[in-house]
C-alpha cells in the first residue's frame, strides 16, 4: 500500500502540504476572475513553476514538433498503461508547444488514453488545459480526464460501464456531450447508473457547455470520505469559475485506499458507432498538473 499523504486544510496546512504561509488562500498567485461572461474568454494565468505547491506538471516544450506515439505518451506520463489511437502531433501554438489530438472522421475511441498510479492522497487539485478546434465535432460526446482510486485487492477499474460493488474504486472523469455540453462522468459507490452518473457543469445558474477556439484550464479538486460515511467532495472549475461541486460522495467505503490513480483521457465515445465524428476533429492539449493547492482561484 502506497504512503498516505494527508493534506489538512488547517493553519498549519501549508506547511503540512509545502506552501507559503503567506498566502493561505491562492498558493497561485493568482487573482480571481471579476466577471462570470468572461469564463470562455480569459484563461487564467497560471505560474506553473511553483515548486511550493506543484506535485506533478507535464507540458510539450521539450518535444519536437511531428508525430507523437504511444511510447512518447507514456513516457511522458509515466503510465501505467497507455495509447495513441488517434492522429496526435506536436506543434508550435500561441507561443508554446500542445499536443494536438485529431479524431479521425467516421471513427469513434480514437484519441490518446491513459492511466497513471499516484501515491495515495487524501486530497489533491487536478489541472490541464484543453481547446476544442474551429472544426470539431463534439458528436454524442466523449472522455476527459480526471482523478480515481483504485483499491489494490480488486483486478477491474471503476470504468467502462460495470456496476460497482463494495469498494470497488472509484473514477471521477469528465465528457463533453453533444454541442459541448459539459457533465462530470463519475463511477462512485452510490452511482445510481450501470455506466457513470451524469452531472451537468453549471455557470450563472445554466448548462455550461464548451465552444470552439476557446482555451479551458479545468481544475479538479477531491477530497477523500471519511470511512462509511458520504462527506467526499468533488469541485470543478473552468477558468477559475466554480462549476461543479458535491459533497456527499461516497469514493470508499471504509478506507483503505484513496485518490491514488490518474486518467489522461480525450476520445469519443461510448461503445457504438453512434459516437463517431463525421469529419475529422482536433483538440488542443497542453498543461496537465498536480498540484497541493489551488492554481487559478481561492480555497
Amino acid at each position: 500500500m502506497k504512503k498516505l499523504l494527508l493534506c489538512v486544510f488547517t493553519g498549519s496546512f501549508l506547511v503540512a502540504c509545502g506552501g507559503s504561509s503567506t498566502d493561505e488562500n491562492n498558493q497561485s498567485g493568482q487573482t480571481d476572475p471579476l466577471d462570470p461572461a468572461k469564463i470562455h474568454d480569459v484563461v487564467p494565468n497560471v505560474n506553473y513553476n511553483n515548486s511550493s505547491i506543484m506535485i506533478d506538471h507535464i507540458n510539450f516544450d521539450g518535444r519536437q514538433n511531428g508525430k507523437y506515439t504511444s511510447d512518447m505518451f507514456n513516457t511522458d506520463f509515466n503510465n501505467e498503461w497507455g495509447s495513441v489511437t488517434g492522429d496526435a502531433n506536436i506543434l508550435d501554438r500561441n507561443g508554446s508547444k500542445e499536443l494536438a489530438v485529431t479524431h479521425p472522421k467516421g471513427h469513434y475511441k480514437k484519441g490518446i488514453s491513459g492511466g497513471k498510479d499516484l501515491n495515495e492522497f487524501n486530497e489533491v487539485y487536478f489541472s490541464y488545459e484543453i481547446t476544442f478546434g474551429k472544426d470539431y465535432d463534439f458528436s454524442m460526446g466523449g472522455k476527459m480526464p480526471g482523478l480515481a482510486g483504485l483499491n489494490p485487492n480488486v483486478s477491474a477499474k471503476p470504468d467502462g460501464c460495470k456496476t460497482i460493488g463494495e469498494d470497488e474504486g472509484f473514477s471521477l472523469r469528465s465528457m463533453f456531450r453533444e454541442d459541448g455540453r459539459a457533465i462530470g462522468y463519475f463511477y462512485h459507490q452510490d452511482k445510481t447508473k450501470t455506466c457513470g452518473d451524469e452531472i451537468d457543469y453549471q455557470h450563472e445558474g445554466k448548462d455550461f457547455s464548451f465552444k470552439r477556439e476557446k482555451t479551458y484550464l479545468i481544475e479538479q479538486y477531491v477530497k477523500m470520505n471519511d470511512a462509511n460515511q458520504a462527506n467526499g467532495i468533488v469541485t470543478i472549475y473552468v477558468n477559475g469559475f466554480k462549476v461543479l461541486e458535491r459533497k456527499n460522495m461516497t469514493f470508499s467505503e471504509n478506507g483503505i485506499y484513496a485518490i491514488n490513480y490518474q486518467y489522461t483521457q480525450l476520445w469519443h465515445g461510448g461503445n457504438s458507432s453512434d459516437w463517431a465524428v463525421d469529419r475529422d476533429s482536433t483538440a488542443y492539449f497542453d498543461n496537465v498538473a498536480l498540484s497541493s493547492a489551488p492554481l487559478s482561484y481561492s480555497k
